[in-house]
């Protein structure tokens, strides 16, 4: 884990979209999901449920947001 992933999570979550935070963080959009791959692989859980257009956070995705 490391801040890079956690800023990537704080920007979706913010923006709406990976691709939104990847424009914001000037990085690539695979860099920002890869970042947000290894959290959730990290951590154990899902983020985001990415089965739309829009990144929405689950649950578990919410609760950390919180943080």
């Amino acid at each position: 884990m490391n801040l890079k992933q956690f800023e990537a999570f704080y920007w979706i979550a913010r923006l709406g979209s990976f691709h939104a935070a990847a424009r914001h963080l000037r990085v690539a959009q695979p860099s920002i999901s890869a970042r947000v791959r290894e959290l959730e692989r990290h951590l154990g859980i899902a983020l985001f449920d990415r089965s739309g257009r829009h990144a929405r956070l689950t649950s578990q995705g919410r609760e950390l947001i919180s943080y």
